[in-house]
């Protein structure tokens, strides 16, 4: 789905080839007031609305986008969309997402009409929009399903998106959702003084250096720690995607 982030989802071209000038019903995320840093805002769903069934698991997940932005509330109709949704937020370059906002009209296979809610519409910073079914990690990878979803997707315009995608959370390399875990904890802190201090003590180091030795730079051991971390989950400091948080992670400051 995004390059080098080991992220092995099958995903299909919307619509046509032609740009669109759309305007994203999608904004980026609002900043949060620093005098109630952990003032949660709600998402546009009731929890009833969810699920398809009475079996169906409805849970809030709550995170934030980037390490000034609100905290986000986001219903989810199974743990596999919050597993989902926890990688995609650790992207640098994910900038907003809403669940079961858009709705998409297609004819099936069998010539029917239908409709379908997605799982997640996803904003990104290059502007691009990418609608992603979440399913486990078998259906995810079934080749009949995937059939009905390019079916989907030829069907939609490119005024509400660019591809539509399929994930799991098993879509994602091990690597890269243990760092989403910990890119997760560190943002559900609130500490803008450790990083500044931590970019700046970045900004003072070579142009690569250690994750070890730029905590060291800083003075603020593990408030240094979980701001590097969040630095890096804004991409305003730089590691290759697949690299745990470890001793030894060599960094560089984003260009």
């Amino acid at each position: 789905m995004f390059d080098h982030d080991g992220t092995s989802g099958a995903y299909s071209h919307v619509g046509g080839d032609c740009p669109t000038g759309r305007v994203s019903r999608i904004s980026p995320p609002s900043v949060a007031d620093p005098d109630h840093p952990f003032q949660v805002h709600r998402s546009h769903l009731q929890k009833m609305e969810l699920g398809k069934s009475r079996g169906s698991s409805r849970l809030s997940f709550v995170t934030r986008l980037h390490r000034r932005a609100v905290m986000q509330e986001f219903w989810c109709a199974s743990m596999e969309e919050a597993e989902v949704k926890k990688n995609l937020a650790a992207h640098p370059g994910v900038l907003n997402f809403k669940e079961q906002f858009t709705r998409v009209d297609f004819v099936d296979l069998d010539g029917d009409e239908s409709y379908t809610k997605i799982d997640t519409h996803v904003l990104l910073a290059s502007g691009e929009e990418v609608l992603i079914s979440v399913k486990y990690d078998e259906k995810a990878r079934r080749a009949s399903y995937l059939a009905e979803v390019a079916n989907i997707a030829a069907q939609c315009s490119r005024d509400v998106a660019d591809r539509f995608v399929v994930l799991s959370r098993y879509s994602f390399h091990p690597a890269w959702r243990d760092c989403a875990e910990k890119i997760h904890y560190a943002r559900r802190g609130w500490d803008p003084e450790a990083d500044r201090i931590v970019l700046e003590a970045a900004n003072d180091l070579p142009p690569r250096f250690t994750l070890d030795r730029l905590i060291e730079a800083s003075r603020l051991d593990n408030r240094g720690w979980r701001a590097a971390v969040r630095l890096i989950g804004d991409g305003d400091i730089r590691k290759h995607p697949l690299d745990r948080f470890e001793s030894g992670l060599v960094c560089e400051v984003a260009a």
